[in-house]
């Protein structure tokens, strides 16, 4: 059972996602966004609590009676499991040779590969917070955050950061101590855990995911994990949707679990955006439209 402090830092965090959804229905995302980041107070005490929270969550691991589970560990598990333990972007590659070579018109000169990764996993980690995944010792963390809770996260606006080719000299642009621009084709890793509820509109998600698309080396992986109380079938067309959306920019999905309180779920950027395209084209229902919806959209509010 959640404690008072446990329920008042919920609702600190329930109480900022319902502000936004609101004045996202009265003036639109991109106005909406634009106010909500002006809300220097709010986003502090959001940050503070989210903060707060995360340590209650993990200590709950531990309790098997709350039966929660580690967005953090599982993260960090299955990252070891694709690059390094079981290698498993290897078995996917093999995979989509194998399909690529049963086409007709199959030319692989479109083909990118992930070269081996010997020692740190290239994450990048939007909407951080704090840097859960800074103590891995097989990744190299880049944390941004629009409001950062410690020092270890760069402050950035991710739907406003830019993309850039590739320097030697600067992976990363600063201005005025806040990140402007992150380095194309250069993580094998990026990690939106509990962003994409946070983000107001399906628009908006899009833009994210499609930051993350470019950002990505082929064959390296974006984690996404969500809030999910409900059964797994619940939001099961949502999340078919969102498979469908992703697909059609080149990801495949690799993983899906649900968890008690949380839906884990991992995309491929393909070797060849060709394949997840063909997934998409071929499993797309009459229901199924280029969106990333969450069931809070559908919120109602009284006026």
């Amino acid at each position: 059972m959640a404690t008072e402090e446990h329920k008042r830092l919920a609702n600190i965090i329930k109480s900022c996602h319902d502000s936004l959804r609101l004045l996202t229905k009265q003036h639109g995302a991109d106005k909406a966004w634009q106010e909500h980041i002006k809300d220097t107070g709010r986003l502090k005490e959001y940050a503070a609590a989210m903060h707060q929270l995360a340590n209650i969550w993990e200590e709950n691991t531990t309790n098997q009676d709350l039966m929660a589970q580690s967005r953090i560990k599982w993260t960090i598990e299955y990252g070891m499991a694709y690059f390094f333990s079981e290698r498993i972007y290897l078995e996917k590659r093999l995979r989509e040779q194998r399909l690529l070579e049963s086409w007709d018109d199959y030319d692989c000169s479109q083909c990118q590969y992930l070269e081996d990764v010997t020692e740190k996993v290239k994450v990048l980690d939007v909407g951080s917070c704090f840097n859960p995944f800074g103590k891995s010792p097989y990744f190299e963390v880049t944390a941004v955050d629009l409001c950062p809770a410690t020092n270890e996260v760069l402050k950035g606006d991710f739907l406003k950061i830019q993309l850039q080719d590739l320097t030697e000299s600067n992976t990363i642009k600063m201005s005025n101590q806040e990140v402007i621009a992150l380095p194309k084709n250069y993580y094998e890793c990026v990690v939106f855990s509990l962003l994409l509820e946070y983000i107001p509109s399906s628009d908006l998600r899009l833009e994210c995911c499609r930051k993350a698309y470019d950002l990505l080396k082929f064959e390296g992986i974006l984690v996404i994990i969500t809030p999910d109380s409900q059964h797994v079938g619940k939001n099961a067309a949502i999340m078919k949707n969102w498979r469908y959306t992703l697909g059609t920019m080149g990801f495949t999905r690799i993983k899906f679990e649900k968890l008690p309180h949380i839906t884990c779920m991992v995309y491929r950027k393909a070797s060849d955006a060709r394949v997840a395209r063909r997934w998409s084209e071929l499993h797309k229902e009459p229901n199924m439209s280029l969106t990333i919806d969450i069931p809070q959209d559908n919120k109602t509010f009284d006026q």
